[in-house]
C-alpha cells in the first residue's frame, strides 16, 4: 500500500474518534461542560451557571508549576474586576478527589470559583493541549481569547481586554 493510501486510511479512522463538537476557537460559542463546585459539592453546567457574564475559564492542575505561578495573578484580577462583573471558573483536572484539590489551593485564599472535573472531560470538550489553558468568554457566550500557558493576568493589556468585555452589553458584537 502506498503512503498516500495509508495516510488516507489514517484520516478516515480518526474521523470516527467521537469528537464531533465544533472546534474551540476565538469567535466560537464556548462549549458547555458539567463540573463540580468545590465550595458546595454541587454539579453545575458552565453555560447555565455563567451564561450572560464575562467569564474566564481557566483549566489547571495542582501538579502544574505554571498553574501554581498563575494563581495569584488570577486572584488579583478577580478581586479587582469581580465587583464589575468578571467571573473566573478555575477548573481543576486533577484525578484526586475534590477535598485534596481544596486542601492544595487553600493557602492561596482565592476569591474566585474553584471547580473540579475529576474525569478530564473538560479537556476533551475544550480541546486543550495542556495546562494551564484559559478561555475568555464574553456575555454572549463566545470565546474572545484563548491563552495557552500561564498569563500575566494583571498586565495592563489583559485588564483592558476584560474591562472592554465587561463594558459591552450582551447584545453588542
Amino acid at each position: 500500500m502506498t503512503r498516500q493510501a495509508l495516510s488516507l486510511l489514517g484520516l478516515l479512522a480518526l474521523g470516527g474518534c467521537g469528537i464531533d463538537a465544533a472546534p474551540v476557537r476565538v469567535g466560537a460559542d464556548a462549549p458547555d461542560a458539567r463540573v463540580v463546585d468545590l465550595a458546595t459539592g454541587d454539579t453545575l453546567s458552565l453555560t447555565e451557571h455563567y451564561g450572560g457574564q464575562v467569564t474566564l475559564v481557566n483549566i489547571w492542575a495542582t501538579w502544574c508549576g505554571p498553574c501554581k505561578e498563575e494563581i495569584p495573578a488570577l486572584d488579583s484580577l478577580y478581586r479587582e474586576l469581580g465587583p464589575k462583573g468578571l467571573r473566573i471558573a478555575a477548573i481543576s483536572i486533577d484525578t484526586d478527589d475534590g477535598e485534596k484539590v481544596r486542601d492544595w489551593i487553600a493557602p492561596f485564599n482565592v476569591a474566585f470559583d474553584l471547580l473540579h472535573d475529576q474525569t478530564g472531560d473538560i479537556q476533551q470538550v475544550y480541546h486543550t493541549t495542556g495546562v494551564p489553558e484559559s478561555f475568555l468568554v464574553d456575555k454572549r457566550g463566545r470565546i474572545m481569547r484563548i491563552v495557552y500557558g500561564a498569563a500575566p493576568w494583571t498586565s495592563t493589556s489583559n485588564r483592558r481586554i476584560v474591562e472592554e468585555l465587561l463594558a459591552k452589553d450582551a447584545g453588542d458584537s
